[in-house]
């Protein structure tokens, strides 16, 4: 799929996923706050594009192709969650909204024509082109979104306001001198597209739209009003059409019309994954441009051929033993009526990861030891190296995922210590957290025994003075129990990691996501779709997926995750916490 700049493309289409409730729950509260606002930006889109064709700025095309380009995407991938099974409040929404946005771009264009060469054909043309964007409006205001108990409907007065305006501008135009022209808004339609025909004539009876194709000829016959007509129509067949119109005895210009094959496109992820030894199933559906299935076509999956099911499935499993990555090639040729189309995907097999988590002091004295504890999971015999200041200290084996040793600094300084794995064929090589061991001369620590027992002796100096001022003669008997022991240094002792995964689906993914941003620098405004495309490389890849889709289910789909679910999004947490932690 494209990527869009804005950030919360793939969140308009698996809901209000910021207010709503984040835990898989039978009956979520409906909160629309999200869409409503992206979609309130979009009528405010309409609105500049509109704006800027009445002043006759080109900016105003680049504007409204811009936003019908990323409607158009949102609802290529509004087809993809509906494959998934994500109930998605946008698939109600962005019909009509594209739906405008398609007519915005033609009527743009017709208005920046007319202010080079105002004639009354393209006069016609634009007021057809507004009674169907005013219609469209009309069902853009009747859409209820919900925060809560709350309903959302969206404000289209300012767009009103500027169609207004541009039907007066082309209202202006004085009355035709008796030319007979037509026109068409679209001359390359796709097949059971619906096109305006409209056009300008000598008076005001009624006009013949005639279309010739093929051995067939169909008559409209068409009402003008001031000289203007206009009318729809749909081409149900492929072919090149002759379009003119007659009025009495005169006839006007041809028009040319090629009627396309529909556009198709493979509804699947853009990459697959799995450990090792496992199994890929590349699977999807071949869909055309309505959204309607492909049922038993012919398609190429790489090097084999699959017949698509009647909801335009198919499906074909790769198995490696080794870690891979590969491109797969779905090919389909098209039909009578349909267009062909190609994607690539990628098929990747990746080495299990590894995790090492290394605890130790932060500080020790010049000629002590410092002593170092380590964890490694999963818990096999794999040869761990520790580094000490970039260089190799020591390498020894884990017992049964545990490890220990000894470091006796003999100078002073701060020193990185860290573990490292260097992977084999079936484990990713791995690297533990840095610990900064600082070194201190024992000097030092004569002074800070000074300081303790000043501090000691202050204070209990000050707690006899308190008492003899509250008169109290008698000798003190509760032995008082100091924080710290002269003479004895309390060596920190780093806790083993833990991970506390919140139970909510939703603020368990948000966690994620914060530690994704201090690992690895991911931004939070990134979807989650765009999160796995970034990481597609990394090797806690599957992990990653698993989480991303059981999250998508359970917050965006609002359907409960089954025990077994639960079970695997919590262990797949656990490696990704554990692993960005590292």
């Amino acid at each position: 799929m494209r990527k869009v700049s804005i950030l919360i493309i793939l969140i308009l289409i698996i809901g209000s996923v910021p207010l709503a409730s984040g835990k898989a729950v039978q009956e979520p509260t409906q909160r629309d706050v999200f869409l409503y606002q992206y979609f309130s930006q979009v009528l405010v889109r309409f609105d500049y594009s509109l704006r800027y064709a009445l002043v006759n700025e080109n900016y105003s095309l680049k504007l409204a192709n811009l936003t019908l380009s990323e409607l158009e995407l949102i609802k290529d991938e509004s087809l993809y969650y509906q494959e998934k099974g994500v109930n998605s409040t946008v698939m109600r929404v962005i019909p009509p909204f594209y739906d405008f946005a398609s007519e915005m771009v033609v009527l743009v264009q017709l208005v920046l024509e007319f202010h080079e060469n105002p004639t009354p054909a393209l006069a016609s043309g634009i007021l057809s082109t507004v009674d169907d964007m005013e219609r469209t409006l009309d069902v853009i205001e009747g859409i209820r979104l919900m925060n809560g108990t709350e309903v959302l409907t969206f404000n289209t007065a300012k767009v009103r306001t500027h169609l207004a305006a541009i039907r007066k501008l082309v209202s202006n135009l004085p009355p035709g001198q008796g030319d007979f022209v037509i026109g068409v808004s679209d001359d390359s339609p796709i097949l059971h597209q619906t096109i305006t025909i409209f056009g300008s004539c000598p008076g005001n009876s009624s006009v013949t739209v005639v279309i010739e194709g093929g051995n067939s000829t169909s008559l409209l016959l068409v009402n003008s009003r001031n000289g203007l007509f206009s009318t729809n129509y749909r081409f149900d067949e492929l072919g090149t059409y002759r379009i003119y119109a007659v009025q009495g005895g005169e006839r006007s210009n041809n028009v040319t019309v090629t009627v396309r094959r529909i556009p198709t496109s493979f509804i699947v992820d853009d990459s697959y994954s799995a450990f090792l030894n496992s199994t890929v199933h590349l699977s999807g559906r071949l869909v055309d441009y309505y959204g309607n299935p492909l049922g038993g076509r012919k398609i190429t999956v790489g090097n084999s051929t699959l017949t698509t099911g009647s909801d335009g499935g198919f499906s074909k499993g790769y198995f490696s033993p080794v870690a891979t990555s590969f491109k797969v090639t779905l090919r389909f040729g098209g039909d009578a009526t349909h267009a062909a189309t190609m994607k690539e995907v990628i098929v990747r097999f990746t080495r299990y990861p590894v995790s090492i988590t290394l605890d130790g002091p932060s500080e020790v004295v010049l000629g002590k030891t410092a002593v170092f504890t380590g964890t490694v999971d999963p818990a096999l015999p794999f040869p761990i190296t520790v580094y000490v200041a970039g260089k190799e200290y020591l390498r020894l084996t884990p017992d049964n995922g545990t490890f220990s040793f000894e470091l006796k600094p003999n100078e002073t300084g701060e020193f990185e210590v860290y573990a490292s794995f260097s992977g084999n064929e079936r484990y990713e090589k791995a690297k533990s957290n840095v610990v900064v061991l600082k070194v201190v001369p024992p000097e030092n620590m004569m002074l800070r025994y000074i300081a303790i027992a000043l501090l000691a002796l202050l204070m209990v100096a000050l707690i006899l003075l308190e008492r003899r001022k509250e008169g109290d003669k008698a000798p003190a008997r509760k032995k008082p129990e100091p924080d710290v022991v002269p003479g004895e240094e309390k060596v920190p002792i780093k806790a083993e990691t833990e991970f506390k995964i919140p139970e909510d689906v939703g603020e368990a993914y948000t966690l994620l996501r914060e530690r994704l941003r201090e690992a690895l620098g991911v931004s939070e405004s990134m979807t989650p779709r765009e999160v796995l495309r970034a990481l597609r490389d990394w090797e806690l890849y599957p992990y990653l997926e698993t989480v991303t889709k059981l999250h998508e289910k359970a917050v965006y789909g609002e359907m409960p995750l089954s025990e077994g679910e639960t079970a695997e999004f919590v262990n797949a947490m656990e490696n990704l916490l554990r692993g960005v932690s590292g």
